[in-house]
């Protein structure tokens, strides 16, 4: 609400209701922005998940590849890969994991991986 007049040229005093949306403002500062970033903006590859836990987060490294992913494409391919190496190394170090979607956000735990890959999930 604006409080508006009050003089001999505009009138008596009245409230007006303002809608200010800035547009020419917001449009200026993205061109702006896009200016300064111009050619350093990269795609982000789509929703990636990774296995952590109080030590770190649970590497794995691609076949053929001397770099070490932490990154999965998928919720399936994470499970996997948990339950592979809690059949190799035991069950135990991999119970108190989290599977997170970039981003840092919990998607579940490991506790419920590794109870379905036993059956327990069905008692």
């Amino acid at each position: 609400m604006n409080l508006r007049g009050g003089t001999t040229f505009s009138g008596p005093l009245r409230y007006e209701l303002e809608n200010y949306f800035p547009e020419a403002h917001y449009r200026k500062a993205i061109q702006t922005k896009e200016k300064e970033e111009e050619g350093e903006l990269l795609p982000d590859g789509g929703t990636q998940y990774y296995w952590s836990g109080e030590q770190g987060v649970l590497y794995h490294s691609e076949t053929g590849e001397d770099t070490v992913d932490p990154f999965f494409g998928s919720i399936e391919q994470a499970e996997r890969y948990l339950e592979n190496q809690a059949d190799l190394h035991g069950q135990e170090q991999y119970e108190n994991l989290v599977l997170r979607k970039s981003g840092n956000r919990k998607v579940m735990e490991a506790t419920e991986v590794l109870t379905q890959q036993a059956g327990l999930d069905q008692w």
